[in-house]
């Protein structure tokens, strides 16, 4: 059960277990807590005023390079203030490398940062929700699933449970990804590099995955991005032309 704007008023620790004392639910009695209130930078030591570096309590401000106020100094991870993963972290590392060493122009980009829960089962994204993309594009936005159940891999395994959703915008352009079901984290890895590299679904269709696999799901989905075009009246004639 999920208690959403839940405000808790006390915490404490009884024979059976732990109590937490809630607005509008009452008592709450588990076994165990679990603190998950994320974390923020811890730059009371640095003397960042002393070296004229600006930040705020989210952490140091940075450009889309990763700069600071003074240029010559960086800040990546979750002291730059953005998205708490282990794997921006190596991200901004790259970012910085490239740009302080050598001199080439580099752009911190969240849009292509993918989010992974690892719950069972897992659910992972990348870009755009289907309501982020509708809210910013529009009737443009089409929307394609394939379920898990439909996978051979899934089906032998018994893992059954999930879908895939890809949010295409004009032209093919891929704006966001969603999976949930068995190994997600790992499923959504090529469309990250799609969006990174500013493929296209057209891209994903035209995969040859092995079979079976998980994996499989993703080009699946993206054929039936086009499943529409047999019927289009423009398409059938052409097919005509062609015959």
């Amino acid at each position: 059960r999920i208690l959403t704007r839940t405000a808790i008023k006390k915490i404490s620790k009884s024979k059976t277990g732990i109590v937490i004392e809630t607005e509008g639910h009452g008592k709450i009695i588990g076994s165990h807590l679990l603190v998950a209130a994320g974390r923020i930078a811890n730059v009371d030591g640095l003397n960042l005023e002393a070296a004229g570096v600006a930040y705020t309590a989210r952490g140091v401000t940075v450009d889309k390079g990763l700069r600071s106020s003074q240029r010559h100094i960086y800040a990546i991870g979750d002291v730059a203030g953005g998205l708490q993963f282990t794997h921006v972290a190596n991200y901004h590392a790259g970012l910085v490398i490239r740009n302080a060493l050598f001199r080439l122009p580099v752009r911190n980009r969240a849009d292509i940062i993918p989010h992974v829960t690892f719950t069972d089962p897992e659910l992972a994204q990348v870009g755009l929700t289907e309501a982020g993309a509708v809210e910013q594009f529009g009737s443009s936005v089409r929307v394609v699933r394939w379920p898990f159940h439909d996978n051979d891999r899934a089906r032998a395994e018994g893992k059954t449970a999930g879908l895939i959703k890809a949010v295409i915008g004009k032209r093919g352009k891929i704006l966001g990804v969603s999976i949930v079901g068995a190994q997600a984290g790992e499923i959504i890895q090529p469309w990250v590099l799609a969006m990174t590299e500013g493929l296209r679904i057209r891209s994903i269709a035209s995969m040859v995955a092995p079979y079976p696999t998980l994996g499989d799901i993703n080009r699946r989905v993206a054929v039936n991005y086009f499943s529409g075009l047999a019927t289009h009246p423009w398409l059938r004639r052409v097919i005509r032309l062609l015959s």
